[in-house]
């Protein structure tokens, strides 16, 4: 599994947990999950909108199967869309395949149909499947009917916006836990009633602040330096809203005005 891996630069992030995830509102997926675990289902669909949290997720299941002395493996067809389609090949002997950004796929039937071949051989291999992209399996705009039909066969749930104060807290409350990091009250509750709400950004301003204090002791923490953390905290949410904005612009002008045709492949 690692010269696999190694070979794909395919490592799992292994600064994901499941525990992340314990705020109310992702009580169902985990619960999902705890399913996918003991082999009561073979596969899970997760959609999302971007920065919500799909990708630490996934990272977390493949992690926790790592934990159980399974193999498992993160895609990310974001990253392999512009490298050799084979890369799909032979896959299917780890326990647990996670596929990230599925809706990358839409102009690449040679990428469907790859896909479409992985989910067979893996369900042939009584293998585990898992899926994440930013909308459901029947709106994602493939030509592969029979694949769209295959990841529809999926249990399948959409992730929390992050609007949940709760699971914005459990999942700071875990991160900051297994980094051993600590902030100022202030910093914290500012992050977390004033910053990002989308997980993705929220970490990321997270990981912007943090070599603030990296150098400082508790002691050291003067009221500028808790200031100078309030105001890039504002300062990096208002970028994280923005680049929302322009990307909802950017799919409004992409999305399509005529329907698209989709062809079948039997199997």
């Amino acid at each position: 599994m690692a010269e696999a891996q190694l070979s794909l630069n395919l490592d799992i992030k292994h600064d994901a947990s499941l525990s992340d995830f314990a705020g109310p509102g992702w009580m169902s997926i985990i619960d999902a999950v705890r399913q996918l675990h003991v082999g009561l289902i073979g596969q899970l669909y997760l959609f999302g909108s971007p920065a919500t949290g799909k990708s630490h997720l996934l990272s977390a299941i493949c992690e926790s199967f790592i934990e159980m002395d399974k193999s498992a493996i993160c895609l990310s067809l974001n990253e392999l869309i512009h490298t050799d389609v084979h890369v799909l090949s032979s896959l299917e002997n780890f326990d647990l395949i996670a596929i990230d950004d599925l809706e990358v796929l839409e102009q690449s039937s040679q990428w469907q149909e790859a896909l479409f071949h992985l989910i067979n051989r893996s369900r042939e291999g009584q293998r585990q499947l898992l899926f994440a992209a930013n909308k459901p399996a029947d709106d994602l705009p493939f030509q592969l009917r029979d694949l769209m039909t295959r990841l529809a066969q999926a249990p399948t749930f959409k992730v929390p916006t992050g609007h949940d104060l709760a699971d914005r807290q459990a999942l700071l409350q875990s991160i900051l836990r297994r980094r051993g990091w600590q902030f100022d009250d202030r910093i914290i509750d500012h992050l977390l009633t004033d910053g990002p709400h989308r997980i993705g950004a929220m970490m990321e301003v997270l990981n912007y602040i943090q070599p603030m204090f990296s150098n400082l002791g508790r002691s050291n923490i003067s009221k500028a330096v808790i200031s100078d953390a309030l105001r890039t905290i504002d300062e990096q949410t208002l970028a994280a809203e923005l680049a929302d904005i322009a990307q909802e612009t950017q799919v409004d002008n992409d999305t399509p005005d005529q329907d698209q045709h989709t062809m079948p492949l039997d199997f």
